[in-house]
């Protein structure tokens, strides 16, 4: 219901009010929907099924179409019995401390963290002139260091660094994206902090963040314990087109 606000909104604290990620939850929640229904089924239904029942009326003119919570498990226990109500409701009404992954669990697949950074996170950082280090210390930064948002719980936050802080040292040089990287990498498996000076208005101030595991990315990983549904999921519907 606060979508339109949360569009507009500054970027500061986004990770603790949360932003508009629960368009992506959503699609986790679909996948997860989609591993059960192949499931259940054998292989022989998949949420292709689903949407087909639900989505695909008969043709014709532009209609307005309402539905229910009940015709949604209605629809997905005629494709694939199951108790759709309690799993819908658990992953709608209720919250966890983590992102819904059961779906990429199921599909054959893991999340972990590597120390290189993947291709599109490393494209996404230059386009948006970002460092993103939400995933290691715990902050997102514009190229001048600036705190556009801080991870409740995570080592900056816990170090005392806050949204519109600028970062202009770490471990004693000047801040750079290239520093920053530089300084989690060496850091890794060490005992001392990470020390990072900030500006916060007219004034400066020393944090040291309790910090030692290095560059952290996330990735999925290939558990070959589970049969690869991930990658059924994705394959194309449509053949290639040959352009004459």
């Amino acid at each position: 219901m606060a979508a339109q606000l949360l569009y507009g909104a500054r970027p500061d604290w986004s990770s603790w009010r949360r932003y508009v990620d629960f368009y992506d939850e959503g699609t986790l929640l679909w996948l997860e929907a989609d591993t059960i229904i192949r499931r259940t089924s054998g292989g022989q239904k998949s949420l292709d099924d689903f949407c087909k029942l639900f989505h695909g009326a008969p043709g014709g003119p532009p209609a307005v179409r309402t539905y229910r919570f009940e015709d949604v498990v209605a629809a997905l226990n005629q494709v694939a019995p199951y108790d759709w109500k309690s799993h819908l409701e658990a992953r709608v009404n209720t919250t966890g401390t983590r992102a819904p992954l059961g779906g990429i669990e199921a599909s054959g697949w893991r999340l972990v963290y590597v120390d290189k950074a993947p291709d599109m996170l490393t494209a996404g950082e230059r386009v948006h002139k970002i460092l993103d280090l939400t995933s290691s210390i715990g902050v997102v930064a514009d190229e001048n260091g600036l705190l556009q948002d801080v991870i409740p719980g995570m080592a900056a936050a816990k170090g005392g660094l806050a949204p519109s802080m600028r970062i202009v040292a770490v471990n004693g040089r000047r801040f750079t994206r290239d520093v920053m990287r530089a300084a989690l990498a060496a850091g890794k498996g060490k005992t001392e902090p990470l020390e990072v000076i900030a500006q916060n208005g007219d004034f400066f101030s020393t944090h040291r963040l309790d910090y030692h595991d290095g560059q952290r990315w996330p990735a999925l990983e290939r558990d070959a314990s589970k049969p690869d549904l991930l990658s059924a999921i994705l394959a194309p519907k449509a053949a290639s087109a040959t352009v004459k």
